[in-house]
């Protein structure tokens, strides 16, 4: 059943050529979907197209009176939709701009257009390769109305690896990563909520051995960096012992929960069912190396980091995993042969030259608001 129609907006942005663009993607994709079923048919319709042009459709919504006059798909009358959100999205470069993620994502979905896990996880990256994840976030966690699920390996993991970079990025700022610990803890919970899980066919069980994300140790392991950086970082300011055992608590606790799912000796990339690998929409994507490392490389340096924070006990069983990481890391760079590319950049900027330094791997944009 549809929702009750309550009308898709646009606020101004920083260019405009992005205000135009909006506005086409407004009148030609999303408000035709708010007419009922025989007048949208009608508009499409080469039969009504002279008398579209002297007695438009009509309809009022939130007291906005809107015509239409005939479009023909077949002549380019109406734009391509995965292809007009995304050339949107990554015209983003404000704040202001990016308060437009949110209606474009709902309006689209409201239009019930079909739109493939990889167009979700391509504006995931674009948000956050402007600064603006939590924003992506925000809408994941309005998934029914936008549409945007965390429910692939994909996703989550893309999100949680710009949500780790807010800290990095932040040179590990008390403020910037508490926050990011917050929205990596958010993800997670809403990784167990039932409208992130995985979409299944009703004759498809889950895979042998397979591990919800919410358990997966890849998804917790970013989870484990942030709160140890934040100990680390509480640490380096001096902050009230009692403060600092809280956090160090959590970081115990992230990092039993890793080692409880992760036995040793695994490889990361063998700690869910060989068969899900088979599909670049659950978990093939990670055989890509230098996908690979762009998202292992901050895990393995997150489990370095834990390890100095933990219980001697648990520090024993991190090494072994930090082991087996790293070597897999190093083997998914070997792959690529360490050419410049998003997973060099990646391990340069937490291992490199870069590492430390003021520069942000991912732009930052004009205005905190109102995101943060």
């Amino acid at each position: 059943m549809r929702r009750p129609a309550h009308i898709t907006y646009f606020t101004p942005t920083s260019s405009k050529d992005l205000d135009e663009l909006l506005n086409t993607i407004r009148h030609k994709i999303i408000l035709p979907s708010y007419l009922p079923l025989a007048q949208r048919k009608k508009i499409y319709s080469p039969k009504y197209e002279k008398q579209l042009q002297s007695d438009p459709v009509v309809i009022e919504i939130d007291g906005e009176v809107l015509k239409f006059r005939h479009m023909n798909p077949l002549a380019g009358d109406i734009p391509e939709t995965r292809r007009s959100v995304i050339q949107a999205v990554s015209r983003f470069e404000t704040a202001d701009d990016f308060v437009n993620l949110q209606p474009l994502l709902e309006g689209i979905y409201y239009t019930g257009r079909k739109l493939d896990a990889g167009f979700y996880a391509k504006v995931v990256r674009l948000a956050g390769q402007r600064g603006r994840v939590y924003d992506a976030l925000a809408c994941a966690r309005m998934a029914r109305r936008t549409g945007l699920r965390l429910d692939s390996s994909e996703k989550a993991n893309e999100a949680l690896h710009f949500v780790q970079f807010k800290a990095v990025d932040a040179g590990f700022a008390l403020a910037d990563t508490a926050r990011a610990l917050r929205w990596a803890e958010l993800v997670v919970d809403m990784l167990a909520d039932e409208q992130h899980r995985p979409r299944r066919r009703k004759d498809e069980p889950p895979a042998e051995g397979e591990l919800p994300l919410d358990r997966d140790p890849q998804v917790l392991l970013a989870r484990l960096h942030l709160a140890a950086a934040l100990a680390r970082s509480r640490r380096a300011e001096g902050r009230g012992e009692a403060d600092e055992a809280a956090v160090v608590d959590k970081v115990n606790k992230y990092a039993a929960d890793i080692v409880g799912v992760w036995p040793e000796g695994k490889r990361l990339r063998d700690l869910q069912p060989a068969v899900l690998y088979e599909h670049e929409d659950k978990m093939g994507y990670l055989l890509e190396p230098n996908k690979f490392v762009v998202l292992a490389a901050p895990l393995l340096y997150g489990i370095e980091m834990a390890i100095d924070v933990v219980e001697p006990e648990l520090a024993d069983q991190l090494r072994s995993r930090r082991d087996v990481l790293e070597a897999e890391v190093q083997e998914a760079r070997a792959a690529y042969d360490m050419k410049p590319g998003r997973g060099e950049a990646v391990y340069q900027k937490l291992y490199g030259a870069e590492a430390g330094s003021g520069e942000p791997l991912y732009q930052k944009v004009s205005n905190t608001q109102p995101g943060e």
